[in-house]
């Protein structure tokens, strides 16, 4: 879904070569320098879950990205995952499980945010939240029940705890394959969530996409996906 979503939203502008690594069975590239960006995908898993032996070393190897100021954007697990990489804390969120489409408000813009927008409705589905912001996060939008849900860290780092990739239609029938976890009106809310209007997952891409390539002008990219 993230490579066809990139296709998607750079088909005139930028072509991509994607390497994708099973960070959850241990498999990181052998250097930093293997790839120009990186992406950090969502996973089932938590990012406290510290019995997982392949969090630590992808938590670690994040820190390197940071300081090499390697370009990296994270979703979801991934978004928080930065977070804590960069000294921030994530937690069960005390508004619990987030499914649906939400509203995100932008906040802060920037050059990449191309086309402009106030608003971005967007596919969640996460139960953890980013609780304690790392200092030098800037929030770039925030939702009612997610404060932090498009963060910017430099110029380099990016990360969201949307879902930007899932479809309508995926994000549905993932929501019913998991509806025994889900309170019986969070459940109903959302899913009827999703019959309001359309989601701006491809805006974010887009804006992935003028992010990666704001300095690489001229350049085939080849971007990472770390999946968990």
């Amino acid at each position: 879904m993230i490579i066809e979503a990139f296709n998607t939203a750079a088909a005139s502008e930028q072509s991509f070569t994607f390497n994708t690594y099973a960070a959850y069975e241990g498999v990181l590239p052998d250097s930093i320098k293997d790839c120009d960006a990186y992406l950090l995908t969502g996973s089932r898993f938590s990012v406290f879950d510290h019995g997982k032996p392949w969090i630590n070393p992808l938590r670690d190897f994040v820190v390197r990205l940071n300081k090499a100021r390697i370009k990296t954007i994270g979703i979801c697990f991934g978004h928080q995952l930065m977070a804590e990489a960069m000294g921030g804390k994530v937690e069960r969120a005390d508004c619990g499980w987030q499914i649906g489409q939400h509203k995100a408000t932008v906040i802060t813009h920037k050059d990449y945010m191309r086309p402009k927008t106030e608003y971005l409705n967007l596919a969640m589905m996460c139960e953890d939240q980013i609780n304690e912001l790392p200092e030098k996060a800037e929030i770039i939008a925030t939702m009612p029940h997610c404060q932090y849900a498009f963060l910017q860290y430099g110029e380099h780092f990016i990360s969201t705890q949307a879902h930007p990739e899932f479809s309508q239609a995926f994000a549905k029938m993932l929501i019913n394959v998991r509806k025994e976890e889900f309170p019986s009106k969070r459940l109903a809310r959302g899913l009827t969530s999703f019959n309001q209007s359309e989601h701006d997952g491809l805006l974010l891409f887009q804006w992935f996409t003028h992010f990666l390539t704001a300095d690489l002008a001229n350049k085939t990219d080849s971007v990472s996906s770390t999946d968990e």
